[in-house]
């Protein structure tokens, strides 16, 4: 039983080296910092009128940042509510995907009430089919997308001001 209790502290020192690199190498892998960068999938959704679809490839030749949220998260909210102001500076266009809303209308209804600003494209995944091509399972994740195309960075979570602004200079 003593050997044990001189072996906790060992295993807790384990467990926490081991979730940090984790989170490591998921930060390396999805702001593909040792790799060429990758061109992002071109996705196709709803968008607010509740009529019209918007596709990412319409908007070739921008600067351009994708951000997948979803209305019950307060990072979410957060974040759309630093990132369109900025990137309109910047002059980088926002694509914002609301990857949990049953429909459009109950979307802009709890994005008015939480006081989330609408993106210049706002658009609804409805049938999950543009989050599964993202692999995003839980917002906010925000590709940032240079204008030939190609994701330049990606951030799970929050993004403080200065990776935010960082990020959308890289592009810009």
């Amino acid at each position: 039983m003593n050997g044990l209790k001189n072996l906790r502290p060992f295993l807790v020192v384990l467990a926490v080296a081991t979730v940090f690199l984790i989170a490591f190498f998921v930060s390396t892998l999805l702001t593909g910092k040792d790799k060429e960068p990758q061109p992002a999938p071109d996705i196709t959704g709803v968008t607010a009128d509740g009529k019209s679809l918007y596709s990412l490839s319409e908007g070739q030749g921008k600067p351009r940042a994708l951000i997948f949220f979803d209305l019950s998260t307060r990072h979410s909210q957060e974040l759309m509510q630093l990132l369109i102001p900025a990137a309109a500076e910047k002059g980088v266009e926002v694509v914002a995907v609301c990857i949990d809303a049953e429909s459009v209308e109950q979307g802009l209804a709890r994005m008015k009430e939480l006081k989330m600003p609408n993106a210049p494209h706002t658009l609804f995944d409805l049938d999950g089919e543009m989050a599964k091509t993202y692999n995003i399972n839980a917002g906010p994740v925000t590709y940032f997308i240079d204008k030939n195309g190609l994701i330049r960075s990606a951030y799970l979570a929050t993004i403080s001001e200065k990776s935010l602004e960082k990020a959308l200079s890289a592009i810009a």
